[in-house]
């Protein structure tokens, strides 16, 4: 089984824990699925024996605390040191297809959006000029600031997972409000404070949104291939 096909059977599987074996368990799955650095594969793999494991346990009337101990967060910290890191060849076409995301998701909106100001207001025209190198600039600018957006989610949930304490539901909301905020921030200074520079082109500006679907494509052609892989 691929990863994908490993975690709708995890999925279903841990519909069967009860309350508190779920509670202990799903904090693990959270735990070790934030070592964003390991192999996926590896890891759902790992996290479904460990599931089938409690389950058998569970059955004979045990809890997760007897199997896993009481300091799952030690117990984890050693299974994550075990799994392999995940091989650059299979990030490569994941980081390809984010790309193209990325560009289909701007591309779409940049259409969108200078059209309906066209049409509906007036503002603008049907024809706009672009500068490459400041795209390409600021769309390097986005990806880092969405590897690390992505890599500070995954700290997130990795510290709230055994804290010990409880953090309140509204104090959480706050955090992450903030945290969303901050970089959605950063994404607009980019867009605000990175120049005009080297050559201009010029598309007709709905062609954004034909490009759009193209790069969409090219990124649904990848997951294809890397869940077939």
């Amino acid at each position: 089984m691929n990863a994908k096909e490993l975690i709708e059977l995890n999925n279903e599987k841990r519909t069967h824990l009860n309350e508190a074996n779920l509670a202990y368990y799903e904090n693990m799955l959270i735990y070790i699925r934030s070592a964003s650095n390991k192999s996926e594969q590896q890891t759902e793999e790992l996290l479904l024996e460990l599931l089938e494991h409690l389950l058998q346990a569970q059955s004979e009337g045990k809890n997760a605390a007897d199997i896993f101990g009481y300091n799952p967060e030690a117990y984890c910290k050693e299974l994550i040191q075990e799994l392999p890191r995940e091989n650059y060849k299979e990030q490569i076409p994941f980081a390809i297809r984010i790309i193209f995301q990325t560009l289909g998701m701007f591309s779409l909106l940049y259409g969108l959006i200078n059209l309906a100001m066209y049409y509906l207001f007036g503002i603008g025209s049907v024809a706009t000029s672009f500068y490459p190198l400041s795209v390409f600039t600021i769309l390097v600018c986005y990806l880092v600031i969405l590897y690390l957006f992505i890599k500070t989610v995954f700290w997130w949930l990795k510290r709230s997972t055994f804290g010990g304490k409880q953090t309140n539901k509204w104090i959480e909301l706050i955090q992450a409000w903030l945290g969303a905020t901050a970089f959605i921030t950063l994404f607009v200074i980019v867009m605000r404070f990175v120049p005009h520079f080297g050559p201009s082109m010029q598309l007709p500006t709905a062609s954004f949104i034909v490009l759009s679907l193209i790069f969409y494509f090219i990124a649904s052609m990848i997951k294809r291939k890397e869940q077939q892989g």
